[in-house]
């Protein structure tokens, strides 16, 4: 009898004498019996089986007769009145992946084995893209060999050629797939790798994604940006491999939920999941890893990034403020380079003062790359008073006097009138994090004039001083001067950071090293930056 994409075969056993009708199986499946009844764990294959206490064990890629050999040969012992009722449900004829063949493969690691399989037509024509290989492998473990095993360890790792080979520090695939061969060779299991470049969008889109990636976007924004899914993988073959190798089910090496999703739709079974984090992250990849935390619900990174040495608190108790070496610097020149590539980037730096002054540090950043995100991150963990700091004569071109004739400020902070951008910019009320980050990037905009702000509004603008840090040991010439040095517009995003450990006090030295250390933000100081100032400008 013959059912939608099935075929049900009848054995029964009379007078020692079987009766045997079905189709050439594509693959093999499992039976196992308990009291009776056996369901097939295979992953194309839903097998029923009503048996007293037997089992049949295998049954791979054979015809009528070899099928029916095996069976008589399992159920030899049944009584003449047995019978025995299969039925068979598979997805399709042809596997999705084809075994092609295996080989050694010695490595620094461990010795292991590489399985190669090709994509069937009809799978290539059902993933239908050309940014993407067909042609999948297996490395196992030749000590520990995984065929016909349950809860078998599996890795499946999509290609990273950038890390892999190239060496980019800018993910962390490199490490995790590491990690994963360190974890077969010593546990057993498999690693399953799939040509699936840049989460599947190619090499080339992905080259695309890091270029806008530079100047400000995350993984996720950067895909959409070029019209790109942010996760376009496909993992239609993987079913097929493991039927092919015998694996039942499957203790997936992942922190990423929606790889556990669509291998659960595809029908495996999924008995438990092993989380594979990098130790620690590093100043170029850790936005990376917080947005795949935060924007695509990977688990497991809480510890990783809290601990991501981003530079080193060792003595961080010992530090109570800014006080420059005999070279001029605090945290070092390379504290001042770190912090210009994060802006220019678009990402938070922390810049401290001299612990005579104010000894408070500040969030800065450049002003045409604030977005809604990093504005929501400045307001919760700072006093909430965002200012942007900016060069006088373009604050004259925006008509944007001083908020006071006779300045009575201690620091001699320069606030001018507070602006928002006004609705044609697509502002409501000017106090969203969204509304922020509009009038900050409107300021920041050479094309701006007068007309394209509000007055009053919720931003503060700062008049920096002339020659800035050079000048001015202030915040406000610091954001303007590490915006210029990125490359970014003389304008920079600034705020005060408020103590986590004691919220109703200003955040500090040592703490502040805590904190950058926790987040992942680059720590360094006015005083830093001055000094690099005069090591790399020519005396005008």
């Amino acid at each position: 009898k013959e059912i939608t994409n099935s075929r049900i075969g009848f054995f029964s056993l009379n007078n020692s004498k079987m009766r045997f009708t079905t189709a050439i199986l594509s693959s093999y499946f499992f039976l196992r019996i308990t009291n009776g009844f056996a369901a097939s764990h295979s992953r194309n294959v839903q097998t029923k089986v009503f048996l007293r206490n037997h089992d049949i064990n295998r049954i791979a890629n054979q015809d009528d007769i070899a099928i029916s050999e095996m069976i008589k040969k399992n159920i030899g012992d049944l009584k003449s009145t047995a019978a025995v009722t299969v039925e068979l449900d598979w997805h399709s004829k042809e596997k999705a992946s084809i075994y092609i063949a295996e080989t050694n493969l010695p490595t620094d690691i461990g010795h292991f084995r590489l399985r190669a399989y090709r994509n069937s037509l009809d799978m290539q024509e059902l993933i239908n893209n050309e940014h993407v290989g067909n042609e999948p492998a297996v490395i196992y473990s030749s000590k520990h060999p995984p065929f016909g095993e349950f809860g078998v360890p599996v890795r499946i790792h999509d290609q990273c050629i950038t890390s892999e080979v190239f060496g980019s520090k800018r993910c962390d695939c490199k490490e995790q797939l590491k990690m994963a061969l360190e974890y077969v060779d010593e546990h057993g299991g498999a690693v399953i790798y799939l040509q699936q470049e840049g989460r599947g969008i190619g090499l080339a889109n992905k080259v695309a994604a890091y270029a806008l990636q530079d100047i400000g976007l995350d993984t996720v924004d950067a895909n959409t940006h070029l019209g790109l899914p942010e996760d376009c993988r496909h993992y239609g073959a993987v079913p097929s491999i493991l039927e092919d190798m015998g694996i039942d089910s499957i203790k997936l090496m992942t922190n990423n939920p929606r790889k556990i999703s669509k291998l659960s739709e595809l029908g495996l079974k999924i008995d438990d999941t092993i989380p594979m984090v990098v130790p620690t992250s590093n100043k170029f990849n850790r936005k990376y890893l917080q947005t795949k935390q935060d924007r695509m619900n990977h688990t497991n990174f809480g510890e990783m990034l809290s601990a991501s040495l981003i530079l080193d608190t060792s003595n961080d108790n010992e530090q109570a403020g800014v006080t420059a070496a005999d070279d001029g610097y605090c945290f070092g020149r390379e504290s001042v380079e770190d912090a210009v590539a994060a802006v220019a980037r678009g990402e938070l730096v922390v810049v401290v003062d001299d612990m005579d002054r104010e000894n408070e540090g500040d969030f800065i950043m450049s002003a045409d790359l604030c977005t809604p995100e990093t504005m929501a991150t400045i307001v919760r963990y700072s006093s909430g008073v965002i200012c942007i700091g900016m060069e006088g004569e373009r604050m004259d071109e925006l008509d944007l006097p001083a908020m006071m004739e006779n300045n009575e400020d201690p620091k001699e902070t320069a606030f001018s009138v507070t602006v928002d951008a006004t609705r044609e910019h697509g502002i409501t009320t000017g106090i969203s994090a969204t509304d922020r980050a509009i009038t900050m990037n409107v300021l920041a905009n050479s094309k701006s004039t007068s007309i394209d702000l509000v007055r009053p509004g919720h931003i503060f603008p700062l008049r920096a001083k002339e020659g800035g840090t050079l000048t001015r040991d202030g915040h406000t010439e610091a954001a303007v001067d590490l915006s210029r040095l990125a490359g970014r517009h003389p304008s920079g995003v600034l705020c005060e950071i408020v103590s986590e450990e004691n919220p109703t006090e200003m955040a500090r030295l040592p703490e502040l090293k805590r904190f950058c250390k926790k987040h992942g933000y680059v720590l360094t100081s006015i005083v830093d930056i001055a000094q690099y100032r005069r090591d790399t400008e020519s005396p005008s």
